[in-house]
């Protein structure tokens, strides 16, 4: 038994990070501490384990913690090699990476109903999805850019496509959500879209998300999907290009809930209670709890370390999550993710 370490680096367009992992022994347990940002800047450090483990229960935290940066494209410099030894089988990294949107809150998005220059979507509470359909392959890849397994019923219908795509959309389970073609994202986005119904044309499996174009539509369907209790709506530069990850601030592309949603990791499982704690890091990547969600007899099997969504309607500071209610398991999302900063406060949605 051995402290370890390891340096990655991730480098996809203007963005340029650099992730630090380290499995250390603290007193007679384990620790596994992780630092991240801009590569030569300052880091933001954190703790995976707040508390010391015995050795193998951190080791794997250290391993999955690895694992995971590695399929989400970080690398160590070429030269170097890294301190994991993965052990089964491994994700495989698609070199594809999506488009993430920054979030409007509801008086914000006025502006962009009024704007003719952004289009407005639904926003689809499902599982992002991008398909690579080529001569040769048709591959289903996830959130954070590694391969998934599709549908026998999406596979069937991509087969029918003969023309190479990169599909983007969501997974809803008996249907993908279709909005962009990232193959062509060098093209405004008004194109793409309406190249995409050309292909897509009353496809029931892979399905083109209706988009409203007009200040008149948007604002009819804003009000429906609120009053029908939506997730929210997306709002799209139809004349910008296909740029992959999150810009720091702004963009082309915006997201706006009409509830609130957190990425929190399961800090215990109580099968007495039938409920699970649920934990966030804070600046200093130190863990909070923010409080317990019932888990429903139809819920997924739960272990501490998963990360989970949770609908709520605000966070009480220093305390816990209001009314939160248990979504679904997120494996598209890194512990290192589930932050304070990102809960909605009282304040916000007063």
């Amino acid at each position: 038994m051995k402290n370890e370490s390891v340096v990655l680096y991730c480098q996809e367009g203007s963005s340029d990070k650099e992730y630090h992992a380290e499995l250390k022994q603290e007193g007679e347990g384990w620790i596994v501490n992780f630092a991240y940002g801009k590569r030569g800047g300052p880091l933001k450090t954190g703790c995976k384990t707040c508390d010391p483990l015995p050795y193998e229960k951190a080791k794997k935290s250290y391993d999955s913690l690895v694992k995971s940066k590695k399929g989400k494209g970080y690398k160590p410099n070429e030269g170097e090699t890294s301190s994991i030894n993965t052990v089964g089988e491994e994700k495989v990294d698609s070199g594809i990476r999506p488009q993430l949107l920054n979030e409007l809150t509801e008086e914000e998005a006025i502006k962009f109903i009024h704007d003719d220059s952004y289009c407005m979507q639904e926003k689809y509470d499902g599982e992002r999805r991008m398909i690579s359909i080529g001569k040769d392959h048709i591959t289903g890849v996830n959130k954070k850019g590694l391969v998934v397994a599709l549908s026998k019923e999406v596979v069937e219908e991509c087969e029918k496509i003969t023309i190479p795509h990169v599909l983007d959309g969501e997974d809803m389970g008996n249907v993908t959500m279709i909005f962009d073609n990232i193959l062509i994202g060098n093209i405004p986005y008004q194109l793409r879209y309406r190249l995409l119904q050309e292909y897509l044309f009353e496809n029931n499996i892979l399905k083109i998300v209706k988009t409203a174009w007009t200040t008149e539509t948007k604002q009819i369907m804003f009000n429906r999907l609120k009053n029908e209790r939506a997730e929210g709506v997306v709002f799209k530069n139809i004349h910008a290009l296909y740029s992959a990850g999150r810009p720091a601030s702004g963009g082309d592309q915006f997201k706006c809930k009409f509830y609130e949603t957190a990425s929190c990791v399961v800090e215990s499982v109580s099968s007495v209670k039938s409920s699970i704690g649920l934990k966030v890091y804070d600046e200093l990547g130190e863990c909070v709890s923010v409080g317990n969600a019932t888990v429903y007899a139809n819920s997924p099997k739960l272990y501490v370390g998963d990360v989970v969504e949770v609908k709520y309607l605000y966070y009480n500071e220093g305390g816990s999550l209001y009314q939160p209610i248990l979504l679904k398991v997120r494996d598209d999302v890194d512990m290192d993710e589930c932050t304070l900063a990102k809960l909605k406060r009282k304040k916000d949605v007063e």
